[in-house]
């Protein structure tokens, strides 16, 4: 698991915006390869994307994917960057399934990277 650390990643060439913020080192990797991936029309964390979820207890969340992806073929999908030690958690599944539900519902794709 990458160390935990926070930062600006700036001028990104895909993105609207002049700055971009990553919450793990993992996060600006990932950020640099959307940069080189030609199949990558544009991306940002700064899309604004909340989606309601039920937790194991019984109580209302918002969650927030990672990333807004659009590809050169028009495809839109939501990433979410998480280590498979969390993958098994009761409300981590449930945010994926309502994330993938909602997106579903859009015609686009959620998708899990992980290690």
């Amino acid at each position: 698991m990458p160390k935990s650390e926070r930062g600006d990643f700036e001028n990104p060439a895909k993105s609207a915006y002049s700055v971009e913020r990553y919450d793990s080192s993992w996060e600006l990797a990932y950020m640099k390869r959307l940069e080189k991936d030609n199949t990558v029309a544009k991306w940002t964390k700064c899309h604004g994307i909340t989606i309601r979820y039920v937790t194991e207890a019984g109580n209302m969340r918002g969650y927030r994917p990672d990333f807004l992806i659009e590809r050169v073929d028009g495809t839109i999908e939501l990433h979410e960057i998480k280590g498979g030690q969390f993958l098994k958690n009761p409300d981590t599944i449930r945010k994926h399934e309502a994330a993938k539900q909602w997106c579903r519902r859009r015609g686009m794709s959620f998708i899990v990277i992980t290690k």
